[in-house]
């Protein structure tokens, strides 16, 4: 299954479990409606029991109004949680314990995790999530949380950092990623806001028996009342995780086979598995793994309805020869070996070449991890300036270089760049851009897109209105020389992009046609075309072999455009709402349309991580032949 595949069915699984909820919830307000009834009836008649039937039929305003009361507790609360879960995977971290780790620390367990974390986020095409530790969880276990990859963390317990080797780590940190391009991660945080509505009911009747007068006088209807509302909300709950595990096994197991399929290391995930078994604890999180059983990487608590396949069944499915009956010894003998530590997590010296002379395999690559990828991601780390890793870890150091980034070579519109800046900013921010400059100028173009995805975990940290005024200050700056060029556009769409993604969370596809977004799809292959091409004949064709492939039958005839900015922004807005599909085909006739002459020009490979970026299908690192 492919990326638009995984993107279709969890759009369909979306559906599904938004039916399963409804179905949840309207037997849940069923049920609350015949006690209330049956309560306020009983009161009317003072004392005989009244059918719940008869009494909404002769207080029709009544028994609306007790329907919407309960439909608006429970809407409100999953409202609350959603609200609260928007501001990113962090806040799920946080509550579980969870502790930041940056890239300057000196902790070399700690220092791999980020290492591991920052390859698999290069080769994945996404942006670098926040990385927390649970210090106090001695099981093997990890999770990734958030609406969107702009919002993502990815949090491992401590006991993973103590006992597994980087090549184990390696395999639950592709597994945890395969949630974040599955769609998974956007789910299961849906799944938590939609679950704590129907708690919030059994909490209500929980609050009401504790605190109630229990005299006949004093309320001992009400008493009976409030139980059985808590009964019922805990119904409810139990109908809704027995719905919520039934997914998560299945998406596990999807996960599993895609974290190989990204490592092609079998025997680092199957370790894993292999020394949770042995641990005393296994996976289990010792705090309220409840709310999070359902995205971790191995069952967190017992519980009645399992949230992951067994262990066994797990490696089995990575290594079929393996005997389950061995596995106690197995475990015990992994457990028993001391992870090493590869002396090339400091090292600095690798030189990455980042530039695909045949990209015909590209439109295949997206949302997808290979070995190959992360070697390249690998590479790619170490060949990022060590000046740049300072810039990587505060907000206000990551802000200057992104403004850095976007001085002109030109010395008079560089200087009226930064005298717009002084005009609006403190002394110490135009110091910060003025000292990035060097750094930023130094950076070799293929490498300018992944250093800006490394500084947003930082910009991510600063509050709102900082980041809109960073967006603001980009554009002016861009607009400086009253031209633009592709990496300006590029970047300013991407900082964009990644903003507004982390901020409004929004859903990654819509279900817009090819034929609906024609005139949007020309605007981008003849601006495509335009770039990549020598002269304005070559263009044309290459605009051809591109479009003929997403609109066959008919589409318009080329045409460059000098205002090419404004029009390709405003065509991304509406691609962005592509089905999945759609999008599968816009990207195939990018890649028609950049092959046409067998090259990858750096102003092709720049637009085309753009458009995939704000398309929201990720693509990896652009790989040398």
């Amino acid at each position: 299954m492919d990326f638009y595949s995984r993107q279709a069915a969890a759009r369909r699984q979306t559906r599904w479990l938004v039916l399963g909820f409804v179905l949840a919830i309207a037997a849940v307000v069923a049920a609350l409606d015949v006690v209330l009834f049956t309560l306020l009836g009983s009161a009317e008649a003072n004392g005989p029991v009244v059918a719940p039937l008869d009494f909404a039929a002769r207080n029709p305003a009544v028994a609306l109004f007790c329907s919407l009361a309960v439909l608006s507790v429970i809407g409100f609360a999953s409202l609350f949680k959603s609200l609260q879960l928007r501001e990113g995977g962090g806040v799920v971290a946080r509550a579980l314990g969870g502790v930041r780790i940056d890239r300057d620390t000196l902790d070399l367990k700690r220092k791999r995790l980020h290492n591991v974390v920052e390859e698999m986020a290069i080769a994945s095409g996404v942006p670098m999530p926040e990385i927390y530790v649970l210090e106090q969880e001695q099981g093997i276990n990890a999770f990734a949380a958030g609406h969107t990859p702009a919002n993502a963390a990815v949090a491992v317990t401590q006991g993973a950092l103590d006992r597994l080797n980087r090549d184990e780590l390696q395999g639950v940190i592709a597994h945890e990623f395969s949630h974040v391009l599955n769609g998974d991660m956007r789910l299961n945080v849906q799944l938590m806001g939609w679950l704590f509505g129907l708690f919030a009911i059994a909490l209500i009747g929980r609050t009401i028996v504790r605190f109630a007068p229990r005299s006949r006088k004093g309320g001992g209807g009400l008493v009976v009342a409030a139980l059985a509302v808590m009964v019922l909300g805990y119904v409810g709950l139990f109908l809704a995780r027995l719905l919520q595990a039934a997914v998560s096994r299945q998406r596990e197991r999807l996960a599993d086979a895609s974290g190989v399929q990204f490592t092609r290391n079998p025997g680092g995930l199957k370790g894993a598995l292999v020394k949770i078994a042995g641990v005393p604890g296994g996976s289990k999180l010792g705090g309220d793994a409840e709310q999070v059983a359902h995205m971790l990487f191995a069952p967190g608590l017992s519980r009645l309805f399992a949230t992951h396949p067994s262990l066994a069944e797990r490696i089995r499915e990575l290594d079929p020869r393996f005997d389950v009956k061995q596995l106690p010894q197995v475990a015990a003998h992994a457990l028993s070996t001391i992870p090493a530590f590869d002396a090339s997590e400091s090292a600095e010296s690798m030189v990455s070449r980042a530039v695909a002379a045949n990209p015909q395999g590209v439109s295949a690559q997206v949302g997808q991890m290979d070995t190959v990828h992360i070697e390249q991601a690998h590479a790619l780390r170490l060949a990022l300036p060590d000046e740049l890793h300072a810039f990587v870890e505060t907000s206000g150091r990551g802000y200057a270089l992104v403004l850095a980034l976007l001085l002109s070579r030109d010395d008079a519109v560089r200087e009226r760049q930064l005298a717009h800046l002084a005009s609006v900013v403190s002394a110490e921010i135009v110091s910060e851009v003025r000292a990035a400059a060097p750094l930023a100028a130094g950076l070799a173009p293929m490498l300018r897109l992944p250093a800006l995805l490394q500084i947003f975990p930082a910009l991510r940290r600063s509050p709102r209105s900082a980041r809109e005024a960073l967006a603001q200050l980009a554009d002016d700056f861009i607009r400086a020389d009253a031209r633009i060029d592709v990496f300006e556009f590029c970047l300013a769409e991407l900082l964009a992009t990644l903003l507004k993604d982390e901020m409004e969370a929004r859903a990654p596809h819509g279900t817009l046609s090819l034929a609906a977004a024609e005139h949007e799809i020309y605007v981008l292959f003849a601006t495509l075309a335009r770039f990549g091409a020598a002269d304005e004949a070559r263009a044309r064709m290459a605009y051809e072999a591109g479009m003929h492939r997403v609109l066959p039958r008919q589409r318009p005839a080329y045409a460059a455009s000098e205002d090419w900015p404004a029009q390709l922004a405003s065509a991304l807005r509406r691609l962005e709402k592509l089905h999945p599909y759609a999008k599968k085909s816009v990207i195939e006739g990018l890649v028609s349309t950049i092959a046409h002459d067998e090259l990858l020009s750096v102003e092709e490979a720049e637009l085309l991580r753009t458009v995939c970026a704000i398309l929201h299908c990720p693509l990896p690192p652009l790989l040398q032949g």
